[in-house]
């Protein structure tokens, strides 16, 4: 099978280059970046196309690894190209402006898949890491094509809305969080602190710093083209403003109370009993 890796110099472009290589497919990659693009095709051993049309010339599979923001735009400008019956695959983490696209495409008699992997480019096995498949126009046969491409991997079959609200809960509000408690901590001696700092600034310290890490447009995308992320931010902001006055105030009533409902709800997970456990088992890790 010939894929063609749209956005391949990208870091989820090259796992996914990597991945079909190794499942024994041609793989043909290009790159706005053409110069990263480059090293990518050199060092994987797959092919290199000029632009974007060469790439999807008679692809039996179209994977598009692209910036959320420009994902439509590019899918409208190659669909004339897409072959009849060919699979045209996205995986952005956020589908409302995209799976519309898909739909037409689809009117065009070429399959469309948007699924979102949920795991990052470091990943070296898929057993156990899962996929969110978001149905565009026939839920049934997009699930065999998905299963078929990632045997190893869990599918997790939802609509657009219910994806994108999760979205806002477990990538936007997380960032959010990370970005905000990372620009405090820039403002002191960062050595000091983690000679002082116990377990959970440790922890914290990791998940901060490994956000910041990041590519900032791509955390811009994903806090700005989620139509439900001010939703949460804005119920986030209100709860931190009433810790704080809690806090400033003394109100240990009030904070406890607080604590407690939050702790009671929490308490439904059957994960909560072993957080604090798991917690040292990933410091033990680092």
């Amino acid at each position: 099978m010939k894929v063609a890796v749209i956005g391949g110099a990208g870091r989820m472009g090259r796992w996914l280059v990597e991945y079909f290589l190794k499942q024994g497919h041609k793989v043909v990659l290009s790159d706005s970046r053409y110069g990263e693009a480059k090293t990518v095709a050199r060092s994987t051993g797959a092919k290199l196309a000029r632009g974007n049309l060469e790439a999807v010339e008679d692809a039996d599979l179209s994977v598009f690894s692209t910036p959320i923001e420009v994902t439509p735009h590019v899918l409208e400008k190659l669909t004339p190209q897409f072959r009849r019956l060919s699979k045209v695959m996205e995986i952005s983490s956020l589908k409302s402006s995209i799976v519309p696209v898909l739909k037409k495409i689809s009117e065009r008699e070429v399959r469309p898949l948007s699924v979102h992997p949920l795991f990052g480019p470091g990943v070296q096995k898929l057993t156990g890491e899962k996929i969110a498949l978001i149905p565009v126009s026939d839920p049934a046969l997009e699930l065999k094509l998905t299963r078929n491409l990632f045997p190893d991997a869990e599918m997790v079959v939802v609509d657009v809305e219910e994806h994108d609200r999760a979205m806002a809960l477990t990538l936007s509000l997380p960032h959010f969080i990370n970005i905000a408690f990372a620009s405090v901590i820039s403002d002191e001696d960062i050595i000091v602190l983690k000679k002082l700092g116990g377990t959970t600034f440790k922890l914290q310290l990791v998940l901060s710093e490994s956000v910041m890490s990041e590519d900032p447009n791509l955390y811009a995308s994903i806090q700005m083209s989620n139509p439900y992320t001010d939703e949460y931010l804005a119920k986030l902001m209100s709860k931190a403003e009433t810790l704080r006055v809690q806090v400033a105030g003394k109100d240990v009533k009030e904070f406890s109370q607080c604590y407690k409902d939050v702790q009671s709800a929490l308490s439904k997970d059957s994960d909560f009993a072993g957080a604090y456990r798991k917690m040292y088992q990933v410091l033990e890790t680092l």
